[in-house]
């Protein structure tokens, strides 16, 4: 048997773990609201499982509720509401209305890369190796066939300003 104090747990408070969950609280929330600790709120999720089950529980829940509204959000709904005019001498004059929330494309995209990541993330696809690599290769001979182009044409142009300035010298000693 363990020393120390009896540990101040009982069931009950499973379920209260769930319901403040399942109302999105976070853990240290829940464990403010029932009087202990966040390490003591860690330490019962280990120690028992029907409380780390009721917390896993109400997140779940919660999620769930966040991913639906999202989801409405991203494609758009319709609800039912009622608009109030001043009716003179009968009183207000209650119609009822059906307002539509179009669909929001930053939810839309929200939801896409959470549920297809791989297709949504925004990252630019990578090539493939083989394509790269190919690719590298193509302009790397592209590069060197320049270079002996420009070689070749600035060998020409220094052959032609020696013979040029050979003739210019030779024109000068009066030798031409």
């Amino acid at each position: 048997m363990p020393a120390g104090r009896p540990s101040p747990y009982r069931p009950e408070h499973a379920d209260q773990a769930r319901k403040l969950c399942r109302n999105g609280m976070t853990d240290r929330e829940v464990a403010d609201i029932l009087g202990i600790s966040p390490r003591t709120f860690y330490r019962w999720c280990g120690e028992h499982d029907d409380f780390a089950d009721a917390v896993r529980v109400g997140k779940d829940r919660a999620d769930e509720r966040v991913e639906r509204a999202l989801y409405q959000r991203a494609v758009g709904y319709d609800y039912e509401d009622v608009k109030v005019f001043a009716g003179g001498a009968k009183g207000p004059v209650i119609v009822p209305v059906t307002v539509h929330v179009p669909a929001d494309v930053r939810a839309g995209t929200q939801w896409l890369r959470c549920r297809q990541p791989d297709a949504w993330s925004g990252k630019p696809e990578p090539e493939e190796d083989e394509d790269l690599a190919r690719r590298i290769e193509e302009g790397w001979a592209r590069v060197q066939e320049l270079n002996r182009e420009r070689a070749i044409e600035e060998a020409a142009r220094f052959e032609q300003r020696v013979a040029e300035g050979i003739a210019a010298a030779l024109a000068q000693r009066g030798l031409s």
